[in-house]
């Protein structure tokens, strides 16, 4: 038998001491998550003219009981009211809470000791808080309802405990699912009446995002996305949801999705829909696409410099479990980060900042599925590319069971029977494979260098680091040849190398390696000579 060695700790003993600087303030807030924190300050700075002055602080840096000494002497000890909300109980904190309960029965600080599960007691708390049972019920009653209305009621409420003429008032009731307007918060149905500013029969598209964002007043990139989309002529539909697994938050967004009758649906939620296989999902029914985008807990600097991007659990969250339920993932719109200290607070908060890159490359995605959606079948440009690796001899088209070339075929058959301008046809699979190899289509150098300032210009400088110069990948042809093939409005194409023809395979799969001139420009080509759809 083997007897492990345990031993027990709670966050008191897992930090080094810090020292947070604040100055007093007639206010006191903590709590261990960012939500609450967040939620208090945007309510504080709403009427901060008319408040008592007010510190917020995260108990993640009150850790160690030298933290906790420092700012229970230069913060605490001055307060007139003091709100804990404590994830995990007294247990999770228990000598921040000795400290308090001690400093404020000596020097007459009203106490709040919260639990951070709003259904929980710990009758531990409320022995230590110096407010009554009542005071206290009430207090978690905001935070269990939670959002800006409520958060802003709770600080006029604390502001009262701290000797104010402030106005109270009771909990709001925040529904579990309802249309969000930004700059307005909940509203009881959409405002479609300016539906037309930017297009006269702009498409409706609803955004589904959580409730939790909405509670912590964490909505900056709803709102982002919201206004991007509208400078692209859509008409989006916040639609906030306590989960898709929700029953009231389902048939809220079936009933809004049967009378919008949107052109296509973004979802920030995580996760798949649950439903059993077979079964019709929400996303079924609405029989139209749905995009994800993702709301990042990655923090953008890991982000930035992970060559694989985002963290493993927002690529299972957001990237792999919604393919299951078929949505096309749009890209990410925010990553966690900190803001500035605000010294009114003296606090910095750690929330959902938008990426405006991100956003409008997410907003093009979606306006250019829009215009797909609103061109007639026989106006629409395609491309069709084919696989050319591992580019050994007659493996051209080359997929495991598969006949590529022969498929291609079929493709263009089909799509001309269904509408599209598709005109010369090949014979045969080897007819087409030899029309892409005899192609003497291409850009020219002075097209891809007007197309690519459009273009990062770190990117740019990337793959002339990696490559050198346009013009020495052209040569004396003074173009990029392509091997390619228009058949009316379908091109059928194959890619240039990614890299080396030489170390083709190494270079396919190096993720530090930026691709060649070639490649980019073959992408600026389609998207910018050509002009396709898709």
């Amino acid at each position: 038998m083997h007897i492990l060695t345990t031993t027990s700790a709670s966050l008191d003993d897992l930090a080094e001491p810090v020292d947070l600087r604040q100055t007093p303030a007639d206010i006191v807030a903590l709590s261990f998550t960012d939500s609450d924190l967040a939620g208090l300050a945007a309510a504080w700075r709403t009427d901060a003219d008319r408040l008592p002055s007010m510190r917020l602080a995260a108990l993640r840096d009150l850790r160690h009981p030298m933290s906790v000494d420092l700012w229970v002497d230069s913060v605490a000890r001055h307060a007139k009211i003091i709100l804990v909300r404590i994830l995990g109980g007294y247990d999770w904190w228990r000598y921040g809470c000795d400290q308090l309960a001690s400093t404020a029965r000596e020097r007459g600080i009203k106490l709040a000791l919260l639990p951070g599960e709003c259904r929980d007691e710990d009758l531990r708390l409320i022995e230590a808080s110096t407010l009554p049972r009542e005071e206290l019920d009430g207090l978690l009653d905001y935070f269990r309802e939670g959002g800006p209305a409520n958060m802003s009621a709770l600080v006029r409420k604390l502001a009262r405990l701290a000797g104010s003429d402030a106005e109270v008032i009771g909990p709001v009731v925040v529904p579990k699912a309802g249309f969000y307007v930004p700059g307005c918060g909940v509203v009881e149905k959409p405002d479609l009446s300016n539906a037309g500013a930017y297009n006269v029969n702009a498409p409706i598209i609803p955004i589904l995002f959580y409730r939790s964002m909405l509670l912590a007043a964490d909505v900056a990139p709803i709102d982002a996305l919201v206004e991007a989309l509208r400078q692209r002529g859509i008409d989006p539909v916040p639609i906030f949801v306590s989960s898709l697994k929700d029953p009231a938050s389902l048939a809220f967004v079936q009933t809004a999705l049967t009378a919008l009758k949107p052109a296509a649906i973004i979802t920030a939620t995580a996760f798949a829909s649950g439903a059993e296989p077979g079964i019709e999902t929400l996303f079924d029914r609405a029989g139209v696409p749905v995009f994800q985008v993702i709301v990042a807990t990655t923090r953008r600097d890991i982000w930035q410099n992970n060559q694989r991007g985002l963290a493993p659990a927002d690529l299972a969250m957001h990237v792999v479990l919604p393919e299951l339920d078929g949505r096309v993932l749009a890209g990410a719109i925010s990553f966690k980060g900190e803001t500035e200290t605000d010294p009114a607070l003296g606090h910095r908060a750690f929330a959902n900042r938008p990426e405006p890159d991100r956003v409008a490359q997410v907003a093009d995605r979606v306006a250019a599925f829009i215009k797909l959606q609103e061109t007639p079948r026989a106006g629409r440009k395609l491309a069709i590319l084919i696989p050319d690796y591992p580019s050994a001899p007659g493996r051209t088209g080359y997929a495991v069971g598969l006949d590529v070339p022969s498929s291609v075929l079929a493709m263009l058959h089909d799509l001309k029977e269904q509408g599209y301008v598709i005109e010369g046809i090949p014979q045969t699979p080897r007819g087409l494979l030899d029309l892409l190899e005899a192609s003497d289509t291409g850009l020219a150098l002075d097209n891809y260098i007007a197309f690519s300032t459009e273009l990062p210009t770190a990117a740019i400088t990337a793959v002339e680091a990696a490559w050198g110069k346009a013009e020495d990948e052209t040569g004396l042809r003074g173009s990029f040849p392509f091997r390619a093939a228009t058949f009316g409005n379908v091109t059928i194409a194959l890619a240039p190398d990614r890299g080396r023809s030489v170390d083709r395979r190494a270079d396919y799969h190096d993720p530090t390696l930026p691709p060649r001139h070639a490649l980019i420009a073959f992408g600026l080509w389609l998207r910018k000579s050509l002009g396709v759809h898709a």
